[in-house]
């Protein structure tokens, strides 16, 4: 099911109240799973909104050039390089996904500036390739892409961390050990083949091997996910393992830190007993059990951190992101439903017409035995 995005003509509001009214939202998810949804789909939209898509004066002249030659002989670039041309020389904002395109070409086509033709002087300028990289936008149209590029992967890996899950384990067995001088906080930041709770539509296992090759990440040990970090793996006062039960990990505090001593107590006293980490997730499967969708993450590209959390996130709304993939397996097992019926009718077909050619063969014998006797 494709959701919704928003047009270019319409405000934020505007575009959070259509989306909510979407009838296959509606009829997908409730109140605040399409919330969640409709409110990330703008978020992605509006970090490349950031982006200055205006063609510069220069890519314009290059375009009107572009033009006027094509007119004048009659060659070079399609009708798509013409109205590309035109968008460039009137300076209109272009799409992201039109200066990928145009990156793209400019990128394969830049050998051709070395071909018969393209500069001044050479036998047939301008040659129909001149002409073509000109309605692109020519040599600062390329210049101008490349930057924008730039800028799009950058933003591009700023919405990638909204692609960050949080999820609590219902674990509450945190404990404080002291080595020398220091206290160390042992707990499981994840637990395996451990069925969540409801998240909001569906419930979710940790594969035994989600975390190979993650123990060397860049990891921080926080309170609530949030402020600075009391222990980090790089500098080997946070230490992450896995057993059979999960994700360990072993958090060296430094007790001359207010906020570690802070957490000391709190645990001491049983007031923060629950473990957390944040993480984004590379594969995932999905299943029907029991009349409830389940997930299972099998592999997690990046570890955030491991917490000592108040709040369990699983008994709370699930984040958006695990309903985007529930919704990409839900409209694969309806294509796959689709395509298992039309098999099924195909092939109840082909045996209805056997059938038939089985009987008319049988009709055809019968008619001759009569006739032969």
């Amino acid at each position: 099911m494709p959701i919704p995005t928003k047009n270019i003509d319409e405000t934020n509001e505007e575009f959070i109240e259509r989306c909510m009214a979407d009838d296959t939202m509606v009829e997908e998810y409730e109140d605040d799973q399409r919330l969640a949804i409709c409110s990330l789909q703008l978020e992605e939209e509006r970090a490349l909104e950031d982006i200055n898509t205006k063609p510069t004066q220069e890519m314009a002249d290059e375009a009107a050039q572009g033009l006027e030659w094509r007119e004048e002989f009659g060659r070079g670039g399609t009708e798509v390089g013409v109205a590309r041309a035109r968008d460039i020389k009137n300076r209109v904002n272009l799409s992201i996904r039109t200066i990928k395109r145009m990156f793209s070409y400019l990128s394969r086509h830049e050998v051709d500036k070395e071909g018969q033709g393209f500069y001044k002087g050479d036998e047939g300028y301008p040659s129909a390739g001149r002409i073509a990289w000109a309605l692109w936008g020519g040599d600062p149209g390329f210049a101008w892409t490349k930057r924008k590029i730039e800028e799009i992967g950058k933003e591009e890996k700023y919405i990638d961390m909204k692609n960050k899950e949080i999820r609590t384990i219902d674990v509450q067995d945190l404990e404080l050990r002291m080595d020398g001088d220091n206290p160390v906080v042992v707990g499981y930041g994840a637990v395996f083949n451990s069925m969540s709770n409801d998240l909001g539509g569906f419930r979710e296992f940790i594969g035994s091997e989600a975390f190979e090759g993650r123990l060397e990440d860049d990891v921080r040990f926080l309170i609530n996910h949030d402020g600075m970090p009391l222990a980090r793996t790089t500098n080997g006062t946070l230490r992450l393992s896995v057993d059979e039960r999960g994700l360990k990990y072993e958090a060296k505090l430094n007790p001359n830190v207010s906020t570690s001593r802070d957490l000391m107590e709190l645990l001491k006293d049983g007031t923060i007993n629950q473990s957390s980490f944040a993480f984004i997730v590379e594969d995932d499967s999905w299943e029907m059990k029991d009349g409830m969708n389940v997930r299972t993450i099998n592999k997690v590209s990046r570890l955030y951190d491991v917490s000592a959390v108040t709040y369990p996130a699983y008994n709370e709304a699930s984040s958006s992101v695990a309903l985007r993939s529930m919704e990409e397996w839900q409209e694969k097992e309806e294509a796959k439903k689709l395509e298992e019926s039309l098999e099924a009718e195909k092939l109840e077909g082909i045996k209805e017409e056997e059938d038939l050619k089985q009987r008319s063969l049988n009709e055809m014998r019968l008619k001759i035995l009569k006739n032969k006797y």
